[in-house]
């Protein structure tokens, strides 16, 4: 046997010999392709994740902010929600992918003291509310989804559904040692001070004011609204828009212009689903300011002798707390 035929003879022993071999390389092979799809699959993932968290922050900062958010929940809230106030170092921000968790304490006040009211929980994906919680700490609820009669403060010309001679009548019944809020609506529009000086033995807390559809509690395009109003107390809260205000007037036109560009996020913070501000600022910059019910707070006997008042029309009684007063 020549060398060509020798080599071809070895060539030939060898693939019977190990058939074995080149199917090893074939899966060897496949298994690192496998790996290395995997580990890219996990590296681009680990890319992406902290590229769209940067994405989130950079949204929440340089877009719609996270602090806008959280300026339009609070003066939506002091503008709807009756003798209440916000805490800012009660405020907590979470961040996730595209979204911003917001939760926050709401305070009321009754007699002297501060109680807390509602604690608030907002989910917002990226500038939309698609998530409100709240947990009431509160004994008398106001009216969530109002309707034309329901209100708790009604204009002269309204009527209303509760019982006010039951309501004075729980109200005289409460013991002397107590403090009360009192939700008071007027015989005519006035102007706060004058509201102020006729009773002054207890905190007038909170103005609503007259906008030209409280009325009916319908707007221009017959949707029922809500009272909207001001607190009339000074605020030192560092956190509230009224603190250190000239004038608290003043600094609610400003507050209803602010949210104006953010008014449907501001109708899913607030529970009063109709705001109109529009219709309801050019009516305040033609007319000016004027009030048809205030909320109250003092001792029992002190509300109870608002009846005496010619301007008082109504009385819904609010929230009840232990002696405080400590004047």
């Amino acid at each position: 046997m020549d060398s060509y035929e020798k080599l071809i003879h070895k060539a030939r022993n060898e693939g019977v010999s190990h058939p074995a071999d080149g199917t090893k390389k074939v899966k060897r092979a496949i298994n690192t392709s496998k790996w290395k799809i995997i580990l890219s699959t996990i590296t681009v993932i680990l890319l992406i994740v902290p590229t769209c968290y940067m994405l989130t922050f950079a949204y929440y900062a340089f877009g719609t902010k996270s602090t806008t958010l959280m300026d339009v929940s609070s003066m939506t809230l002091y503008i709807t929600e009756p003798n209440t106030t916000l805490e800012e170092m009660e405020f907590d921000m979470d961040f996730s992918l595209f979204s911003m968790n917001l939760s926050f304490q709401q305070y009321k006040q009754i007699g002297d003291e501060f109680y807390p009211a509602k604690h608030y929980d907002l989910d917002f994906v990226l500038n939309d509310l698609v998530k409100r919680e709240e947990d009431s700490k509160l004994e008398k609820i106001y009216p969530s989804y109002p309707t034309q009669t329901n209100q708790w403060i009604a204009h002269p010309k309204q009527m209303i559904e509760f019982d006010n001679a039951k309501e004075w009548r729980v109200l005289a019944g409460l013991p002397e040692e107590t403090v009360v809020e009192a939700y008071i609506s007027l015989d005519n529009l006035y102007q706060v001070e004058e509201v102020e000086n006729e009773m002054e033995n207890v905190d007038v807390t909170w103005a609503a004011i007259y906008t030209g559809m409280e009325e009916t509690m319908l707007s221009a395009d017959g949707d029922v609204v809500s009272p909207i109003g001001y607190p009339v107390q000074p605020d030192e809260t560092y956190w509230s828009p009224f603190r250190e205000s000239a004038s608290h007037e003043e600094t609610f036109l400003d507050m209803l212009k602010g949210l104006q560009p953010y008014e449907r996020i501001a109708e899913e913070v607030s529970a009063h689903k109709n705001l109109e501000l529009k219709e309801r600022i050019e009516y305040i910059e033609k007319n000016g300011f004027e009030t048809y019910g205030v909320v109250v707070t003092g001792p029992k006997s002190e509300v109870v002798s608002l009846r005496e008042l010619d301007m008082v029309r109504y009385m819904k009684v609010g929230e009840v707390k232990l002696w405080n007063w400590a004047r």
